[in-house]
């Protein structure tokens, strides 16, 4: 009788434990990633994250639609630099921004960066995939978007490299954009990267004084809780980097000491990261 009624207590507790299981999933859960695997045609490995394969999904073509929004006029820099070492400098330790057209541009280098803002209302509350805003998950796409619009005659908003993203299979469920994105836009956009193994300051400068722009990707720090793509455009004399983040303009005008970039680079990335230096290829 006693292991009758131990069995009975066990079997009336498993049964109440599965219902208030059952109450605290959402329902929706499923449902959700049933859509999201018929909306974006998931192949059946798909599930497997690609941070941690390294390999190209399928070759990248190039950009056939026009995703520019518009031609963008070409600003003058204020800054009459001639050698190397000037070019990936700035003689203040802070960058600023103009709005031309209704297009923001950071200024502190020869070049001029094309500031956009993954929370912009434009295309913040667009959808990059399933229900994942580009406001919360866009920086992967918001900052190759600025990459291919200060580099090309090109400007392209972050919506449209999202919508690329997304159909080119580097939008990642619930987490943003698979480190591959990095490489293979910019290559698609008529663009080249490579990665920058050597994570010094020297480095770094050098890459920046040819003319290029480097995509970084941070670990929870100074840029954000979990991982972030922001780009660096740029040195001072002092011995800073300049930034375009893609969360936060504030940020972009500030100059940020070299150790807590290379400290807060997340070095477990994948698709050649964290660092990638984008050019323009040789004709």
């Amino acid at each position: 009788m006693r292991y009758l009624r131990l069995t009975l207590v066990f079997i009336v507790t498993f049964i109440l434990s599965y219902i208030v299981c059952l109450q605290k999933i959402p329902k929706t859960s499923f449902s959700y990633y049933k859509q999201y695997l018929l909306d974006f045609q998931v192949p059946p490995l798909a599930f497997l994250d690609k941070q941690y394969v390294n390999f190209r999904p399928r070759p990248i073509p190039k950009a056939s639609k026009d995703f520019s929004q518009k031609q963008k006029k070409q600003p003058l820099s204020i800054y009459n630099l001639t050698s190397q070492d000037e070019l990936a400098a700035s003689d203040t330790t802070e960058t600023t921004a103009y709005t031309l057209d209704n297009i923001t541009y950071l200024t502190g280098t020869a070049r001029n960066i094309v500031y956009l803002n993954q929370a912009d209302p434009r295309w913040g509350n667009k959808m990059y995939g399933g229900n994942d805003p580009i406001a919360k998950y866009g920086c992967g796409p918001t900052a190759m978007a600025m990459v291919v619009s200060s580099m090309t005659d090109s400007l392209v908003f972050p919506d449209a490299m999202a919508d690329w993203s997304r159909t080119h299979g580097y939008f990642a469920y619930g987490s943003g954009s698979y480190h591959s994105l990095i490489p293979n836009a910019a290559e698609a956009f008529g663009l080249q990267a490579t990665s920058i193994t050597d994570y010094t300051y020297d480095a770094i400068r050098k890459e920046l004084a040819t003319g290029k722009i480097i995509v970084a990707l941070m670990k929870k720090g100074h840029f954000t809780t979990s991982g972030h793509f922001i780009l660096v455009h740029g040195t001072t004399l002092d011995g800073k980097v300049l930034i375009a983040d893609p969360m936060s303009l504030d940020n972009s005008l500030k100059a940020w000491d070299i150790d807590v970039l290379i400290n807060e680079l997340k070095l477990g990335a994948t698709g050649g990261g964290p660092l990638w230096a984008i050019s323009v290829p040789s004709p």
